[in-house]
């Protein structure tokens, strides 16, 4: 069989379809699972704030009764703003029991940290790198183990994919590894 052939048939080895099939999965995962990560993120910061409309140019909440939440604190380690509406506020409120089980006073908790530069955002990123870095190393194996039979031309493609994949993954987690080093305890 010539380059040629091996490059641009199909695998004629179960082991090969199958290979290409994991990866395929594998990869697909990775993307689909760091996606959910994010709106599930977003999500729930929507969710926290539900009803409330920030004010960024004077840095305060207010809530759907008209109270004002003002910035109570900044947690530099954990990278939320914590904002509080006054407690004797709270307490005369006919929407209390719904909107918050604490005796001060409704908190919000906003994050000043992007989703990629959180414990959640991290764990998820060296997560999908793990998962690429994986197939690209069983696809590197199958492709010296398979040279020139058919389906060599869909072992690199997906090798050169999942390397694209591993390498703008640990750009990401270099990236965010740097800003979370910025932001660090000095």
């Amino acid at each position: 069989m010539n380059v040629e052939d091996a490059l641009l048939s199909l695998p004629a080895d179960l082991e090969v379809s199958l290979l290409l099939g994991y990866a395929i999965v594998v990869i697909a995962g990775a993307r689909l699972m760091e996606r959910l990560a994010r709106v599930h993120f977003e999500r729930a910061r929507r969710y926290g704030e539900d009803g409330f409309h920030y004010d960024a140019d004077a840095d305060h909440y207010h809530c759907p009764q008209g109270e004002r939440l003002a910035l109570h604190l900044i947690d530099p380690q954990e990278r939320v703003a914590v904002y509080r509406a006054p407690a004797s506020a709270c307490a005369g409120c006919p929407e209390k029991a719904r909107c918050t089980p604490h005796e001060e006073g409704r908190h919000i908790y906003r994050p000043l940290a992007a989703w990629t530069e959180t414990d959640v955002g991290r764990f998820h990123q060296w997560l999908s790198l793990l998962m690429a870095a994986s197939v690209a190393a069983l696809s590197l194996a199958a492709l010296l183990e398979w040279a020139g039979r058919p389906g060599t031309g869909l072992l690199l493609v997906a090798l050169l994919t999942a390397a694209r994949v591993a390498v703008r993954d640990a750009r990401s987690v270099w990236r965010s590894a740097g800003a979370a080093a910025d932001d660090g305890p000095a």
